[in-house]
């Protein structure tokens, strides 16, 4: 029964990044992760909880007016820690519907004080974007 609370606590994790992102709360997608947290996009990567902020500060320039939609999660725990794969679906909510970009979350997760945290976040963006 834990294995199911602990993958319902990690999509709740995945989901959070990206309704904080949406609504440009920057400062709780930050403390999603571990203090030496590590993040990857296609404009950049950071280390670190300041590093991340500062990264997600400039994607916003891109993101707003837009829609994140995490789809087809799988969590694989093991011991120390899990992993996680997701889709991801960014849309218009201004202007059109319009599919913006697709791609592939690559997640790993630590256990932090009871709270699960993401140690890595790598975003692949889908060849067609």
């Amino acid at each position: 029964m834990q294995d199911i609370f602990d993958k319902f606590q990690i999509t709740e994790v995945i989901h959070s990044y990206t309704i904080h992102l949406d609504i440009e709360r920057i400062d709780v997608c930050r403390d999603l992760f571990l203090e030496d947290g590590k993040l990857e996009l296609r404009i950049g990567k950071a280390k670190g909880q300041d590093e991340i902020e500062l990264l997600l500060s400039k994607i916003l320039e891109f993101t707003r007016g837009k829609r994140h939609f995490i789809t087809n999660t799988l969590v694989d725990l093991h011991e120390g820690g899990a992993y996680a794969q997701s889709y991801l679906l960014v849309v218009d909510a201004i202007e059109s519907t319009k599919t913006i970009m697709t791609g592939v979350y690559h997640d790993t997760f630590v256990k932090e004080d009871g709270v699960w945290k993401i140690h890595t976040r790598k975003l692949v963006v889908d060849l067609s974007f």
